[in-house]
C-alpha cells in the first residue's frame, strides 16, 4: 500500500494507479473532504465508514479507519446508478465471494 500525506497527493496517486489503495494518516488529513458523502452501497470491509464522491465514473472512494484513511479509484460508482458495473469490474473479488457463499448456503443442496 502506498502512502500520501495530503488529500491532493492521495487523489492523484489513486487516479494514476487504478485498484491501488493509498493510505493517509489522519494526522495529515484534516477530516474527509466536503465533496465526499457516506456511501450506503459500499461494504465497510473493516473500515469505520466509507465515503464516495458523486462522480458516476472514475470515482474516488475513501475508507475511514481509527488512525488513517485509504483512497482508491473505482471505474464505476455504485451510489450513482452503476452498482452492477461496479460489482463486475471494481468489486469482482467480493462479488464472486458473495455469489459463492450464496450458492453454498442457498443453492448447494439438492432435494
Amino acid at each position: 500500500m502506498q502512502e500520501a500525506y495530503s488529500w491532493n497527493s492521495a487523489f492523484r496517486k489513486a487516479r494514476q494507479e487504478y485498484n491501488t489503495k493509498i493510505k493517509i494518516p489522519k494526522a495529515f488529513a484534516g477530516g474527509v473532504p466536503s465533496q465526499f458523502t457516506e456511501s450506503p452501497m459500499s461494504l465497510p470491509l473493516g473500515a469505520n465508514e466509507v465515503y464516495r464522491d458523486q462522480r458516476p465514473t472514475s470515482s474516488l472512494q475513501i475508507r475511514e479507519y481509527d488512525d488513517h484513511y485509504t483512497v482508491e479509484m473505482d471505474k464505476h460508482n455504485p451510489d450513482e446508478g452503476s452498482a452492477v458495473k461496479h460489482a463486475l469490474t471494481d468489486a469482482l473479488p467480493y462479488t464472486a465471494l458473495a455469489v459463492g457463499l450464496g450458492f453454498a448456503v442457498f443453492g448447494g443442496s439438492q432435494g
